[in-house]
């Protein structure tokens, strides 16, 4: 499966989850989070559109190699990238959403990340793909196996046929996300209350993921 423009700003919302710096989760807004802001940076400083950035990155390259290859400075793709994110943090301090203390704690959090992400292969399996795979190793059967069964079956139906238990299938599908979740609070990245909260939001979505007649 291709690793579309939304696929790819999910691999990046991952970093951003282990960075703890939404903006989005800053500044109020649902929809405007850092893994958006920072792709279309990336995509504006390197000229490219969305959809021929994604295709480089697919291909394995870092973007800091994709923008070597086109002539710019990592040091100018970085700043690009943290620049559209200050911007964001200094709209919601205008705002009254958030304080001046609180901008360039999260602007430093930015640079990390940044930082992370320009050196990164961000090309990976689809997140649903990681999902089957995982559900399928706890069922004891094959990603290939599992899809078969899962056509007017929920994942529960098919771990409950197997002899498995519905609980232990979302414990196995939460542990990637929680052992995460625990990096970054043990890194003081997150709060402990911040991770708990993210996790009862994952679990919920998982309840309904297991849940749902393919």
């Amino acid at each position: 499966m291709m690793l579309g423009s939304r696929k790819l700003a999910a691999v990046v919302a991952a970093g951003a989850l282990a960075g703890g710096i939404g903006v989005g989760a800053a500044t109020g807004a649902k929809r405007h989070h850092a893994p958006g802001v920072l792709l279309k940076a990336a995509a504006q400083y390197l000229q490219l559109d969305r959809a021929e950035l994604v295709k480089e990155v697919r291909s394995g390259q870092t973007l800091a190699q994709i923008a070597t290859a086109r002539g710019k400075s990592v040091s100018g793709l970085e700043a690009a990238m943290v620049a559209a994110a200050k911007a964001k943090l200094d709209a919601a301090v205008t705002a009254g959403k958030l304080s001046a203390a609180q901008e360039q704690t999260k602007l430093g959090r930015v640079q990390k990340l940044v930082d992370r992400l320009v050196n990164a292969k961000l090309a990976r399996r689809p997140a649903g793909a990681r999902v089957l795979g995982v559900a399928a190793k706890y069922i004891g059967i094959t990603p290939k196996a599992l899809r078969g069964e899962l056509k007017g079956k929920s994942l529960a139906q098919v771990a409950t046929a197997h002899g498995k238990t519905v609980s232990g299938l979302k414990d196995a599908l939460l542990k990637p996300f929680k052992a995460r979740l625990d990096k970054a609070v043990g890194a003081g990245r997150l709060s402990s209350a911040d991770a708990q909260a993210r996790l009862a939001k994952i679990s919920a979505r998982v309840d309904a993921l297991v849940n749902k007649t393919r």
